[in-house]
């Protein structure tokens, strides 16, 4: 079989030369191999300009994955924005009852008591009971600032997350646009 293969490109290859040398032979076979050439070439260019064409249409329309990250963008872009607002929000109620100026003002009072009771003849071990306490909370409170301070952080490294996530939206929104303009 692989000897009946290998000859019929022979064949068909010889059978192929005969006829074209034929052809040569008259002027209007030469005529009849120009036209030839000449329709298989436009033929092969139609068929070229059609891939060309239908390779620019592909690349002008969106794919569906530019739509569903915008889409997942938006969300996210969303959602970090929901998280800044909420670390961010002041309370509605009184700042003085709040836990930080709470502790602080609290600090602040038995500090000053203890040392109005210092200078009476009170128990002084109490007295220094309650200074230790007033200690406390003071850094009680100096540890929520730097909670405080932390959130603050948080919520600016959120902010810059969906800076920059409107970035890239605007540049995916600028490709929609110029691809269906386009």
């Amino acid at each position: 079989m692989q000897v009946l293969t290998s000859s019929v490109p022979d064949d068909i290859d010889s059978e192929y030369r005969a006829i074209e040398a034929t052809l040569l032979e008259t002027a209007r076979g030469r005529w009849f191999l120009a036209e030839h050439g000449r329709r298989a070439r436009r033929l092969d260019g139609a068929l070229l300009e059609d891939a060309i064409r239908r390779l620019q249409n592909s690349l002008r329309e969106p794919p569906a994955l530019l739509g569903q990250l915008k889409a997942e963008i938006e969300a996210v872009k969303a959602q970090l924005a929901e998280t800044r607002a909420s670390l961010l929000a002041r309370p509605t109620v009184d700042e003085s009852v709040l836990p930080t100026h709470a502790m602080l003002k609290a600090a602040e009072d038995i500090h000053d008591i203890a040392w109005s009771l210092q200078a009476n003849p009170f128990d002084a071990q109490g007295c220094e009971q309650i200074a230790r306490n007033a200690g406390k909370l003071y850094a009680m409170s100096q540890s929520q600032a730097a909670l405080s301070g932390r959130v603050v952080g948080a919520a600016n490294a959120l902010e810059t997350s969906a800076n920059k996530l409107e970035g890239i939206l605007e540049s995916i929104l600028h490709e929609l646009q110029v691809d269906t303009v386009a």
